[in-house]
């Protein structure tokens, strides 16, 4: 494992995905919109598609943080909108300027669903792009993924699972879910670790997440239950997992930064592959270290 230090500027911890202290990014429009990638009792998964202008033949499914939740109300944006979210804008910017082909993903949220759907719904849309790998001008076995906050989670969770099909009939859920390069920022890896560890808001988000009871604060260590330890990355490493960039700030307060450090041990005593970006202080926004992940997908994916 190799630890890497990238400059940054100063930014506020926040939950969700807002914009930082950098630049904020230009406005972008998807080169499609709404592609539905699969359907559940009526409910369409969405992505949209960012193409670049010279195409690598590389894939990237990113997903927003969002503390796996989305409020059930007809006006709320849908978790794919970048329009209010600069920091995770920014981030699907840089790729496409690299040559990356981008796909940013709605999945389903609490309090309406729990894991695992968001899980499934991450795996079934790299099934979607794999199938669809010609449609979308890249390559089927060229494929990463890239979260933040609770998408950094689900991405974690898609590298690591094992690529066993998924439970629908439709045959694209026979289609491998395998990804071939895994990046996360504040990435929350282990839903267990002891109340020290968590902050009272991301407790309380994790434990509606995996579909328990919130009982306060002061239970939360003796709240934890099997679904914190199933949702939790740190479960399912093993060496045949694909290489991870796991970027992280000293000073968030959200994902404090000892989730990177429990993933780095975790990862390191199975022989899994892994690097390691400690940002300059920028809260739970790590600034973005877009040399350091276009070199880790460029190695990593060729293009």
């Amino acid at each position: 494992m190799k630890r890497l230090l990238a400059a940054a500027l100063l930014a506020a911890p926040l939950f969700l995905s807002t914009a930082n202290a950098q630049e904020v990014p230009p406005q972008m429009t998807p080169d499609q919109s709404n592609v539905v990638y699969g359907m559940v009792s009526g409910t369409a998964l969405l992505m949209d598609v960012y193409h670049p202008e010279l195409a690598r033949g590389v894939g990237i499914v990113v997903i927003p943080g969002s503390g796996w939740y989305r409020p059930p109300i007809y006006s709320a944006p849908p978790l794919k909108d970048l329009a209010p979210r600069d920091y995770i804008r920014g981030v699907v910017h840089d790729l496409t300027e690299a040559g990356f082909t981008v796909f940013v993903i709605n999945h389903r949220s609490h309090p309406g669903f729990r894991f695992p759907d968001p899980v499934d719904d991450a795996r079934r849309s790299v099934r979607f792009v794999r199938a669809n790998a010609e449609a979308f001008g890249i390559d089927p076995d060229r494929i990463g993924i890239l979260g933040h906050s609770s998408g950094a989670n689900l991405a974690a969770m898609t590298g690591v699972m094992d690529d066993t099909p998924g439970n629908g009939l439709d045959p694209i859920d026979q289609t491998s879910a395998a990804v071939q390069a895994v990046v996360t920022l504040a990435a929350p890896f282990d839903l267990t670790l002891d109340p020290e560890n968590v902050s009272a808001y991301g407790a309380q988000t994790i434990t509606s997440y995996v579909g328990e009871v919130w009982y306060g604060e002061d239970n939360w260590y003796e709240q934890r239950t099997p679904p914190h330890v199933a949702a939790s990355p740190v479960t399912y490493v093993d060496a045949e997992d694909p290489p991870f960039l796991i970027v992280y700030s000293p000073d968030d307060t959200v994902v404090p930064p000892n989730q990177a450090a429990r993933m780095d041990e975790v990862m390191s005593e199975a022989g899994a592959r892994h690097e390691m970006i400690e940002t300059a202080p920028s809260g739970h926004e790590p600034v973005f270290p877009t040399d350091a992940v276009i070199a880790f997908f460029s190695e990593e994916l060729g293009g």
